[in-house]
């Protein structure tokens, strides 16, 4: 649950922050395919970036460092343990089942977007020109997906400049746009609860009007291309998935035809997209480990051959093993640690770390604080860690050994 929504908490912030980038260094550029090349590279950092879990430099263990053995941290707030699972199960599991209806809701939506663009076309006539279908029907609008070119009925026999509207259309096609679009109601799909989404929509249809457009006006006449934008426009969408003539873009189509190219110098600031994308990826993709004390512990040590009697080991073939298991373990912690009143009254919290020998018989021996924060909660701590049940021994070359192991509790109020 909590990885879920540290995902998607990651992802927004992606999506924030280059479109951020965008607004400020590339939308005025002329550099369409570079622009919508940003663009797609967002939102894919946006649903990747999130997902990867890299160590951080900490994690890395180089030859001849010191190895170091640590319990998973265990955390206490200061309400008991029930009043603890039922705001989880209140809170955390209500915001996933939400976020997951409004994923089967949209992710339906757009199901039923691709059903629909299927019967349209075995109602249609259908017409090949190349590789090309044409598809024409009473309730087509001038349109595109993929190699599906949509068309009024009677358009190929009667409609005017029908061949300028089919080149449009097959630019779109031949420019690989619906990709773009699919890709769109992925992340839709994903982060339908954070509008951001539906401003990389905007701007990559925009985009690849623009791309279009740069296209047909070194064919055709610049004037009577524009006039032939005005006479097909029209004042609503005919899909989600589709690429139309639609009334908010003419203007800006019309403006950016006729405006003066940015200097290829302007491609320079291409380059600063780089170092934040890997800002982004150092962000969200790399992992800082928790608080880590190291064990004077080497590797070569770890593989002694001969043992002593009553050594103690850091590291052995088999580690130590609570009575069932971690959750057995995190579920005695739950049940037996108390929020000193003293420590909630003076609002003290953090982490205390223990340090302990699991010994040959399994038995918890020689428990002690390696870092205090306050002396009720440090005999807190050292009370449960004392009557803690046996577990099962640490294993070195068969025999059982004593093994040390540290623990960190992190005592916080709510």
């Amino acid at each position: 649950m909590t990885n879920l929504i540290n995902y998607l908490w990651e992802g927004s912030i992606c999506l924030t922050l280059l479109w951020v980038f965008y607004k400020v260094c590339l939308e005025r550029n002329t550099f369409f395919a570079w622009n919508r090349t940003f663009l797609l590279c967002s939102l894919l950092v946006a649903l990747v970036f999130p997902a990867l879990n890299f160590a951080g430099i900490n994690g890395i263990n180089l030859p001849n460092e010191t190895i170091s053995i640590q319990l998973p941290t265990f955390e206490l707030n200061s309400s008991n343990q029930f009043q603890n699972s039922f705001k989880a199960f209140s809170i955390s599991n209500l915001i996933v089942g939400v976020y997951f209806i409004g994923v089967i809701l949209v992710l339906g939506q757009f199901l039923l977007g691709l059903v629909s663009i299927m019967v349209q076309t075995k109602k249609a006539k259908t017409t090949y020109k190349g590789k090309y279908l044409l598809l024409e029907h009473p309730t087509f609008e001038p349109s595109s997906f993929f190699h599906f070119i949509f068309l009024p009925e009677g358009a190929l026999q009667s409609q005017q400049n029908v061949d300028w509207v089919i080149a449009h259309e097959t630019t779109h096609a031949d420019y690989k746009h619906s990709w773009d679009r699919l890709l769109l109601q992925v992340v839709k799909v994903v982060f339908w609860f954070y509008p951001i989404y539906s401003k990389y929509e905007k701007a990559l249809e925009v985009l690849h009007e623009y791309q279009v457009d740069e296209k047909m006006t070194k064919s055709y006449p610049l004037e009577e291309y524009a006039r032939l934008l005005l006479n097909l426009t029209k004042t609503k969408n005919t899909g989600l998935l589709v690429h139309n003539f639609n009334q908010f873009q003419i203007k800006k189509r019309l403006t950016m035809m006729t405006q003066p190219k940015s200097k290829w110098t302007a491609r320079s600031i291409y380059a600063l997209a780089l170092p934040v994308f890997i800002c982004l990826f150092a962000l969200v993709s790399c992992e800082q480990k928790d608080e880590i004390i190291e064990v004077a512990m080497t590797a070569n040590e770890a593989n002694t051959k001969n043992l002593l009697p009553n050594e103690i080991f850091d590291i052995v073939e088999v580690m130590p093993v609570p009575p069932q298991g971690m959750e057995g373990w995190n579920n005695y912690l739950s049940q037996n640690l108390k929020y000193p009143q003293s420590a909630r009254d003076k609002k003290i919290e953090g982490t205390v770390y223990l340090e302990f020998i699991v010994n040959e018989e399994g038995r918890i021996i020689n428990p002690s604080v390696i870092k205090s924060i306050d002396p009720d909660l440090d005999a807190e701590a050292l009370r449960v860690i004392k009557n803690s049940p046996d577990w099962t021994p640490g294993i070195q070359r068969g025999h059982n050994v004593n093994v040390k192991l540290k623990l960190p509790i992190r005592f916080k109020l709510e």
